[in-house]
């Protein structure tokens, strides 16, 4: 059984891609990995009830990174973000096809601004 802030409160509903009304924001959650350059987004689906997790890279995907002196900006999650279901539960109706892995609803999350960014690491003297 989950355990702690992992519990999972699935509903049976049926595939269907449409957007729906998000729930409160702080039911959400941005952890940014160590480096910077992901960000993990967990919470709620809002029609299904399952725990959905949603990873964001940044940067150009395929692309060889930035050359040059100096580093590039800090990295920024957009907000509101547009999150999926990515439940993994099995829902009548899905077609095989299907891009997500839960319900095929989505929504819209805006995080405070101290979540858009990875947190500033400062070096130990």
């Amino acid at each position: 059984m989950p355990s702690g802030d992992n519990i999972d409160h699935h509903r049976t509903v049926k595939y269907v891609e449409a957007e729906v009304d998000a729930p409160a924001a702080w039911q959400f959650t941005a952890v940014w990995a160590a480096d910077g350059n992901s960000v993990a987004v967990t919470g709620p689906c809002p029609a299904c009830g399952g725990r959905t997790t949603t990873e964001f890279s940044t940067g150009i995907g395929g692309s060889k990174g930035l050359r040059g002196p100096g580093r590039p900006a800090a990295y920024k999650l957009p907000s509101p973000v547009t999150l999926f279901c990515e439940c993994g539960h099995s829902h009548d109706d899905r077609p095989a096809d299907a891009l997500d892995r839960g319900c095929g609803r989505f929504w819209l999350v805006d995080f405070p601004d101290e979540a858009l960014r990875p947190p500033v690491v400062t070096a130990k003297p």
